[in-house]
């Protein structure tokens, strides 16, 4: 105990160093214009106002360079793939804005689609040449409508996203009531949901039935409604998100956007799992948010497609903030009852218990190792990040490609999600149901250690091992998890752990030392067992309340939220004699 005190004064050290020097930083977020003179062609199909189906038009622009354009500094960079910013943010109906950019130089084939989408939802569609030494490219466009446009730049892939407010002075200019295209259902999407919804009721009816697993039944339908809840957005399409429409990401329905009125637009920071990248979440990941809020966002006004209106500092001190209250809340019951990949771990330990593979019980000296690994990848990941970010905070680059639109910045700005398995998993299962395109996923680079915008072959290889290795330990990942192990430390390490919301009290009197406890424990948690009374919980417990359901002995263990007593163990076994001894 006094090992992981002193990792939670450490990481906490590491936070305020970091508030520290961020607050000293002397960098400035840079200016977001360019000046390139270059002669625009451009040949637009409008679409009428009342016109509510989508419409596009193929413009064509003379190639940057080709009229001796120059770009005077590095641009201001949305996305990892693409340098790109428009010029103006706010504009008067019918006046121009000009998208500026640089992809990686692709040859004489290189080429950026431009989208820009309506308030009405139609659309101006363009495709224009980069130039094919610098991979610069530049297009001015007119914005013909009142209310917000989100500008798209992609190439093979979508990459930025950006938005343009546009006001009528005159007051003459209306947006149609109507949406066009209301929300179509991906029916394969709805199937799949069917078909695992029955699942759950078949795990709720089957395992009610025993004593010995109503707690897991309840649990593994609780992990099924709430998969589903945190991805909901993927079953409803940007037309039916009420108007104004502010930096519209499709398929998102995000929650906690304004904390206080700090703006949070990639969602509220949640200790689990919700994966930024795949579409459809309501909430993100806590781990992926503190990384880019210090590399490379933690001085700038702009994320990927969004805009904030704090420094990452104060970003950064709401999410540990809501970090230490969600822990204090519920603990690591979110690893146990929420993460939706603890979901695919015990789905794949009920396969296991089907093709009848024992699952390999760990010494405790390695089950300590692996949890002290989780601290260890969050240190590494942390440091990783300020060394990224070592241009904004002291104003000096330390790596090099760190810089807005370098091989690091492009390629590994997020060290973790290079290597997280939850990443492959979304986006794979998303890009089977229709709502990722392949090329978008798998076909970015063609380089082995970038296989796609957004899976990695470091990212494949690891979910492989994590597969293969969940097959003979239950909950391998759980194990080495660097939000689990911050969560537990902000639930179970004191001064948290003396007021904390959930505990599970032993009673000494009651308990024999039959071992079922410690046996049965997914995360073969020893305390369950060796500690004879108290508080038995620990930073490695997910809270799964397996150990209540197995123990035979009435009232021996109790899982208590806020001081109430929610469950107790039972005393199945003898009413499992009982029930013997009248059939024979």
């Amino acid at each position: 105990m006094r090992k992981q005190s002193k990792y939670a004064f450490i990481l906490v050290a590491v936070i305020l160093t970091l508030t520290v020097l961020s607050l000293y930083s002397t960098s400035t977020i840079r200016a977001s214009t360019t000046n390139l003179n270059t002669q625009i062609e451009e040949s637009l199909q409008q679409a009428t106002l009342n016109n509510f189906k989508h419409t596009s038009a193929i413009q064509t622009i003379s190639v940057l360079g080709e009229q001796g354009s120059t770009s005077s500094e590095a641009l201001p960079c949305f996305g990892p793939e693409m340098i790109a910013n428009v010029d103006k943010t706010a504009i008067e109906i019918n006046q121009t804005v000009t998208i500026t950019g640089r992809i990686p130089p692709t040859g004489q084939n290189g080429s950026v689609r431009i989208c820009a989408i309506r308030p009405n939802y139609s659309w101006i569609e363009a495709y224009i040449p980069a130039d094919p030494e610098t991979g610069e490219f530049s297009y001015t466009l007119t914005l013909d409508m009142a209310g917000y446009w989100n500008l798209c730049t992609s190439n093979i892939h979508i990459s930025d996203r950006m938005f343009v407010e546009v006001s009528d002075p005159a007051g003459t200019e209306t947006i149609p009531d109507k949406l066009v295209d209301p929300w179509n259902a991906n029916f394969l999407m709805l199937a799949t949901v069917v078909a695992l919804v029955f699942i759950g009721i078949i795990f709720a009816v089957t395992g009610l039935k025993k004593k010995t697993r109503r707690i897991s039944s309840i649990r593994i339908c609780v992990l099924i409604f709430l998969a589903f809840l945190i991805y909901s957005g993927a079953f409803i399409d940007h037309q039916s998100v009420p108007r104004p429409v502010r930096q519209v990401v499709v398929h998102e329905l995000l929650i906690g956007t304004d904390v206080f009125g700090v703006a949070m637009p990639e969602g509220f920071p949640v200790p689990f799992l919700a994966c930024y990248y795949p579409c459809g979440r309501t909430v993100t990941c806590a781990l992926w948010e503190m990384q880019v809020y210090i590399y490379p966002f933690l001085e700038a006004d702009h994320g990927w497609g969004v805009y904030y209106n704090t420094s990452g500092t104060v970003r950064l001190a709401i999410i540990v903030g809501g970090l230490i209250l969600s822990s204090l809340i519920l603990g690591r019951m979110w690893c146990g009852w929420v993460c939706p990949f603890g979901l695919f771990l015990d789905v794949l330990s009920y396969f296991r218990n089907h093709l009848r593979l024992k699952h390999v019980k760990l010494s405790d000296r390695v089950n300590k190792s692996l949890h002290q690994l989780s601290f260890v990848i969050l240190a590494v990941t942390l440091i990783l990040c300020i060394l990224f970010a070592s241009y904004t905070i002291m104003g000096r680059q330390l790596i090099p490609g760190t810089e807005e639109g370098g091989f690091i910045y492009r390629y590994f700005a997020t060290p973790f999600c290079t290597i997280c398995p939850m990443k492959p998993l979304c986006v794979i299962m998303e890009n089977q149901a229709g709502l990722l395109q392949t090329n978008w996923v798998f076909n970015a680079t063609g380089d082995f250690y970038h296989l796609g915008r957004y899976i990695t072959s470091v990212n494949l290889i690891i979910l492989g091992i994590v597969i293969a290795i969940a097959l003979f330990i239950r909950r391998a990942w759980c194990r080495i998890c660097p939000l689990g192990g911050l969560v537990g430390l902000f639930s179970k390490v004191p001064p948290f752990k003396w007021i904390t919301m959930v505990r599970i009290d032993k009673i000494k009197e009651k308990c024999t030392k039959c071992g079922i406890c410690k046996r049965v424990c997914p995360m073969e948690v020893k305390e369950v067992y060796e500690q004879n009374e108290g508080d038995i919980m620990t930073p490695r417990c997910i809270g799964c309340l397996r150990c209540i359901e197995m123990c035979p002995y009435k009232d021996t263990l109790q899982f208590k939220f806020a001081g109430k007593t929610v469950c107790r163990s039972q005393n199945w076994l003898a009413d499992t004699i009982k029930k013997e001894e009248d059939n024979w």
